[in-house]
């Protein structure tokens, strides 16, 4: 979905923008280390293109700081651990900060076990998935990421209630040519993010991707809010959302549905959300350079296979994202006015300074 298309936007510095993230973080009420790891999540999303989890996102997590239902100052640790897994407590902390600490464990148990599956609870969302995925992938692990998003937003194959939330899921792979094949899906057909920005314009969204208050296929943003989401393509996306849930969820003993809908009315949802973390290292199957080779031959036997006509590449999941991110980091971040504008608002009311 390209709800961004045709909206004014502004180009900002990624120094410049990664600073006045951490100011807006302390400001509500992180602590130096936290407001760091968060503010790097936060910028990681910008540089990729991915704006609906990036300076866009801050605000849902700026005021769950301010609220306390988000702990700005956590210091996660493991509750419950074996040679190949491990569960985390998150402290109730800001996702991006709590999420690395569960990639750094995965990684090490990943390479003395071969495998391992690290369980994080009591912590806020983690967005991105793909930003893990990469770290996973630079250490030459493969992953598999699960998350059980919320508010649920998702209906399922044949309902129309919301039941599910958007659960994306992450697979990263490490390959010899010097960038990952890096996979980051929302299992509905879009992500809620492209809806909210669609509904500060008053756009309209594609076709399929969401229905009314009462089940009816609609364009307008604003009624898609107010209704649910679509899965994607179907029966298949409702399958993998409901298996990311349980994975992410009833598995490492996170809560689900209504149970996890009541804990967020009672003001402790975030303690009952899970998010799991996968890691294999190829050593564990044979030689890990050869897998990385073969990975690369194969990605390459895909790219160049036949166009269609008019296509000028075909890409691999994650390399439009990489590209972006280079040039991002070279000639500045594009971010979008309304969103711009937005923050000008969270900053004045957190006493915060904008760039000049």
């Amino acid at each position: 979905m390209t709800a961004q298309t045709g909206q004014p936007r502004r180009k900002i510095d990624a120094n410049v923008l990664r600073d006045l993230m951490e100011r807006l973080l302390m400001a509500a009420g992180c602590d130096g280390e936290n407001a760091r790891g968060a503010a790097d999540g936060y910028l990681e999303a910008d540089l990729r293109g991915h704006t609906i989890q990036g300076l866009d996102h801050m605000y849902s997590t700026l005021g769950r700081i301010q609220k306390r239902e988000v702990n700005g100052k956590s210091k996660p640790r493991i509750v419950r651990e074996t040679e190949a897994t491990a569960l985390i407590d998150g402290d109730t902390g800001e996702g991006h900060f709590v999420g690395c600490q569960a990639v750094e464990i995965g990684i090490r148990k990943a390479r003395a076990a071969g495998s391992c599956m690290v369980g994080l609870i009591n912590t806020d969302d983690i967005f991105m998935l793909g930003y893990y995925a990469h770290k996973f992938a630079d250490a030459g692990l493969v992953s598999l990421i699960f998350t059980n998003s919320f508010p649920v937003r998702v209906h399922p194959a044949g309902g129309i209630d919301p039941v599910l939330g958007t659960n994306p899921i992450g697979i990263g792979v490490p390959t010899a040519e010097g960038f990952p094949l890096i996979w980051d899906s929302a299992t509905s057909t879009s992500a809620i993010g492209h809806i909210r920005i669609a509904s500060y314009r008053g756009d309209p969204i594609p076709a399929g991707v969401a229905v009314d208050a009462d089940g009816r296929p609609t364009r307008d943003a604003v009624a898609a809010l107010k209704g649910a989401l679509t899965p994607l393509a179907g029966a298949k996306g409702y399958g993998l959302g409901l298996c990311a849930a349980i994975l992410s969820g009833l598995l490492i003993s996170a809560d689900l549905g209504s149970v996890l809908r009541d804990a967020f009315a009672r003001g402790d949802g975030t303690k009952r959300r899970g998010h799991s973390f996968i890691a294999i290292d190829p050593r564990a199957f044979g030689d890990a350079a050869r897998f990385r080779a073969a990975a690369s031959a194969h990605l390459k036997q895909i790219k160049s296979s036949r166009k269609t006509p008019g296509v000028r590449d075909i890409l691999v999941p994650g390399e439009r994202a990489l590209a972006l991110r280079e040039r991002s980091l070279k000639e500045g971040v594009l971010i979008l006015e309304s969103v711009w504008q937005n923050t000008g608002k969270l900053a004045a009311g957190l006493g915060v300074a904008m760039p000049a």
